[in-house]
């Protein structure tokens, strides 16, 4: 499960997949594009949190 993350707060929902959790940080506004490599980049202090556990630490 991976999630966008801003200064360690969480900014989006868990995603099951990690490019859904990057789709999040594109729509946010939260990367910058290279057009000569054709990649985004998180912009800093932004992450995706990754949780492997049985279920998230905050579902319900």
């Amino acid at each position: 499960m991976y999630r966008v993350a801003v200064f360690g707060r969480p900014r989006a929902p868990w995603r099951e997949k990690w490019e859904h959790a990057m789709e999040d940080a594109i729509a946010m506004e939260l990367t910058s594009y290279d057009a000569s490599r054709r990649e985004y980049y998180l912009a800093v202090p932004t992450s995706i949190e990754a949780f492997t556990g049985f279920a998230p630490p905050d579902a319900p």
